[in-house]
């Protein structure tokens, strides 16, 4: 566990004393070891009677009682982490990091409506994505179906951050139900049960599939970034990653109209488009007049 070097709290206002706790919090949090989320044990602690005490009557205590209650502070918090209580206590930290992946047991959430299908998407096979234990990232080596974040965030979309409810509580998927910050063994037991699939939700309907199919053979997320590892050595690659690009777009755009499909449903269909994956490789489409470039861009 990292050290912590405070300053006297002797002389700290009540702001800067809770600041000082919050910051000493965070570094105990970031032992690699560590599961519990910040806010989660800040909210623990400040619900504990003597924790709630210190707070109450800090402006009042004089420099040494100050100081005496600041280690009873710390000492309590250690405690708290050490001990968590094992229960959400909604936090709204799991939901913050990551929208839940779907298993075969959630498609019946699908098919009742109590998951809408323009709020699921699918990661196909090849992309690049974060284990949500360990934030480690790492390419998929078969699809799954998420549930959408909002944009430009990890948050998910049934997260209501004012209130820190799931919106969805009491239809939420599989993950949901096994996601618990104090003990990760339910959640590792998902291991053994299988994913959820287009092939699970689209499997009897025979020309869907084979749209799937044919998009799957022809722009596939392993076929883009096979061209940008060439790209570096290749710049004349830069026109095949554009094409296939623009042809994706093509591709979805036609089926969408010819088949009458909502448009937010097609990224479940088709996944997230080549285009706005772009920026995985730090890079991304524009458009002079009628010509079509890749723009170096910072985000990776």
């Amino acid at each position: 566990m990292k050290s912590y070097e405070a300053t006297n709290p002797a002389q700290w206002s009540l702001e800067e004393m809770k600041q000082s706790w919050i910051n000493w919090i965070e570094n105990l949090v970031n032992d690699p070891e560590s599961q519990i989320p910040g806010t989660r044990l800040i909210l623990q602690v400040e619900e504990n009677p003597e924790a709630k005490e210190i707070f109450l009557l800090w402006e009042s205590l004089n420099p040494q009682d100050r100081v005496t209650k600041w280690k009873i502070l710390l000492a309590l918090t250690e405690e708290e982490y050490k001990n968590p209580l094992p229960a959400c206590i909604q936090c709204g930290e799991c939901c913050l990091r990551g929208s839940p992946t779907l298993h075969v047991d959630d498609l019946e959430l699908l098919r009742e409506n109590k998951i809408p299908w323009e709020y699921v998407y699918t990661l196909r096979r090849g992309e690049p994505v974060h284990n949500p234990l360990t934030g480690k990232p790492f390419f998929l080596v078969d699809e799954r179906i998420k549930i959408s974040e909002k944009p430009g965030t990890n948050e998910c979309v049934f997260y209501d951050p004012k209130n820190r409810l799931c919106t969805i509580y009491e239809n939420r998927p599989l993950q949901c139900r096994a996601q618990a910050c104090w003990d990760i063994s339910a959640f590792k037991q998902l291991e053994d049960i299988p994913y959820l699939t287009r092939h699970d939700i689209f499997g009897e309907i025979e020309v869907l599939m084979d749209i799937i199919a044919e998009h799957e053979k022809k722009c596939s997320f392993e076929k883009l970034h096979a061209l940008f590892k060439l790209l570096d050595k290749n710049q004349s690659i830069a026109n095949q990653i554009i094409e296939l690009v623009s042809f994706e777009s093509h591709f979805r755009s036609f089926i969408q109209k010819e088949l009458n499909i909502p448009k937010a449903t097609t990224k479940l269909l088709f996944g997230r488009s080549l285009e706005n994956l772009l920026p995985l490789f730090g890079c991304k489409l524009e458009i002079d007049g009628d010509t079509k470039f890749l723009k170096v861009i910072k985000e990776t």
